[in-house]
């Protein structure tokens, strides 16, 4: 497979998530990839990096030079994305000099193809309500495992973003339509050995009660996992701050939130990543944050990978 920058090779899609995520955790001074964590500009090597790239003196100033995905996409990470299952990809967009933030458009009009062939087209808005920087996501069902290309073919010069759709079988990652399977979390009665159970510098109150039995209480329920205290300005601080403003009123709603990491304060010793908690080893994530909403059976309904803003997890938390 050949894109912008030459010959590229896709992440082998049976490589261990653990050891994947742990690798990562190893490398990313916050959260488990920088990307989803970190300043995007500062992270050459996080989701999307390796397969959209634009030259500066390509795009004139303040026009799209390229995407850049905040997820992985198959090449920088096990692709997230499974066939015949709704998938959400979140990009934002690059000027070739920066990240577009304060000059971001309005919305910005895309086309999926597999093949060559069109398989999904639309308009999506500029979603950044209580986040630093903007993004734009797109929902799709991949109709088969393969090759797929984002273009925006609103922006024809932006050089286009490829992401691999793989099978069921390869990810662990439980999504849409799955029912979320349960894991112990720690909380405020038992920590489960994990410190702290909460990043956040004033612990969020989403952990009085466990994960597993949240799931059994018959009330819908709501995931997230996040380390909040390892990001302050891009996602992970953020999505938690929303959390707490947007969940306050739903007292008909299980909310848990599971860090990352058993020892947060740790050092890593002779190269050994921090262990992770039981909520992420279970679910092979390669990634985070990331935000499950379930019906009151458990069902995901809707899964938020990396980013959402306000009126996304709005949308979401309307859904239940």
């Amino acid at each position: 497979m050949t894109g912008a920058t030459g010959v590229r090779s896709p992440v082998v899609s049976h490589l261990d998530r653990r050891s994947f995520l742990l690798g990562a955790a190893g490398v990313a001074s916050a959260g488990l990839l920088a990307a989803a964590c970190g300043d995007s500009d500062s992270n050459p090597t996080g989701p999307g990096a390796g397969n959209t790239t634009a030259t500066a003196s390509v795009a004139a100033a303040g026009s799209v030079a390229f995407l850049r995905a905040v997820f992985p996409d198959g090449f920088t990470g096990p692709s997230a994305i499974v066939h015949s299952t709704e998938a959400r990809l979140a990009y934002v967009l690059h000027d070739g000099t920066d990240t577009m933030r304060e000059n971001a458009p309005a919305s910005v009009d895309f086309v999926v193809t597999l093949d060559g062939e069109q398989v999904a087209a639309g308009t999506t808005a500029r979603r950044d309500e209580g986040v630093f920087t903007p993004y734009y996501p797109i929902l799709l069902t991949p109709p088969t495992a393969g090759l797929y290309t984002v273009t925006l073919s609103d922006h024809p010069d932006a050089v286009a973003h490829e992401f691999l759709a793989i099978e069921p079988s390869e990810s662990f990652i439980p999504r849409v339509g799955d029912a979320l399977p349960p894991v112990d979390t720690a909380t405020f009665d038992d920590n489960m050995g994990v410190n702290p159970i909460c990043t956040r510098a004033d612990p969020c109150p989403f952990h009085d009660i466990n994960l597993t039995k949240a799931l059994g209480n018959g009330r819908p329920t709501v995931l997230s996992i996040a380390t909040p205290g390892f990001c302050q300005t891009e996602w992970c601080g953020p999505v938690i701050e929303l959390l707490i403003e947007t969940a306050a009123a739903r007292d008909d709603l299980n909310v848990v939130h599971a860090e990352v990491y058993v020892d947060a304060q740790g050092d890593t010793d002779a190269g050994i990543a921090r262990r992770l908690t039981p909520v992420v080893d279970a679910y092979g994530l390669p990634f985070e944050p990331i935000l499950f909403v379930t019906a009151a059976d458990g069902t995901i309904l809707r899964r938020l990978d990396a980013v959402y803003d306000r009126s996304e997890l709005a949308e979401a938390l309307a859904l239940v």
